[in-house]
């Protein structure tokens, strides 16, 4: 089993409450020039299935909470509640594939970089939520903003999934899927944390941030994890094998595989770039 170099550890965290201390200072600055008494204000959306036999969503950037969900007992594709600064924007094109496209309006960059960094300590009052229907094919595009993220898509029919991380922790459930998808990580600042259901094949690519990446895996589940760059090591737990690399200058490099993966009929692939965090599988 391999573990993080206790300087790697320290060195993640201080970047962390760095960042932490950083949107204190940034709210309080914002707050007394009166940026934080921008007005809230909340909107609905739906979308129902109709003759869609296939759906691309495409979510943010949000400034506050996000979460996501599989719809039940609904016939609508979408449905989202969102309670917001600025301006929001929302479309809907296609007919058997749908696009649907929801997220912050992106203004004059002044305005915008004050709006989102006013937020960087998170706010309960501001959120996006999100409902999808398990029954039609979707892929998802995420593009992170600022605040934590809980995406529950447990039951969701994916083919894709893409997240742009932003400012504030993940956390993601991945279903186990009609047959194997892509799931693309680009770590922004915080830590992300991902539960693989079991039953799922996938590819997942995660391209490492500021924060940790751990990852749940499924007992007994045919797991090739493959490590490259960043400041951090990579733990694995102690059945999976290490058939390529050694120890790099900077963080851990390898390959590592759980008994007969090759020949097992559903596995995963875990590919990881790092970033300043480590990577642990348990």
């Amino acid at each position: 089993m391999s573990e993080q170099n206790p300087q790697d550890k320290k060195y993640v965290t201080e970047w962390s409450f760095s960042f932490d201390k950083l949107g204190e200072s940034i709210n309080r600055l914002l707050g007394s020039v009166g940026v934080s008494e921008a007005e809230v204000k909340q909107a609905s959306y739906t979308e129902p299935v109709g003759g869609a036999i296939a759906a691309r969503i495409k979510l943010g950037p949000a400034v506050g909470q996000i979460s996501v969900n599989a719809l039940a007992a609904s016939d609508n594709l979408f449905e989202a509640e969102v309670s917001y600064v600025g301006e929001i924007e929302y479309s809907v094109t296609g007919d058997a594939e749908k696009t649907i496209r929801l997220g912050q309006k992106t203004g004059p960059i002044g305005s915008q970089v004050k709006a989102v960094l006013n937020q960087v300590a998170n706010r309960d009052d501001l959120y996006l939520k999100v409902g999808i229907s398990p029954n039609v094919p979707v892929k998802l595009d995420l593009d992170g903003g600022v605040g934590v993220s809980r995406l529950d898509l447990s039951g969701l029919r994916l083919t894709e999934v893409e997240i742009d991380g932003g400012v504030g922790e993940t956390f993601l459930t991945l279903p186990a899927g009609d047959s194997r998808y892509v799931a693309k990580i680009d770590g922004g600042v915080g830590a992300t944390h991902v539960t693989i259901a079991d039953g799922a094949a996938l590819n997942l690519r995660l391209e490492g941030g500021v924060g940790g990446i751990d990852i749940h895996v499924p007992a007994n589940a045919a797991v090739r994890v493959e490590a490259e760059g960043g400041v951090g090591g990579v733990s694995v737990p102690g059945h999976f094998n290490r058939v390529r690399g050694g120890d790099g200058f900077i963080g851990m490099n390898g390959v590592w595989e759980t008994t007969g993966f090759n020949l097992a009929a559903t596995q995963i692939y875990i590919h990881f770039s790092g970033g300043v965090g480590g990577l642990k599988i348990v």
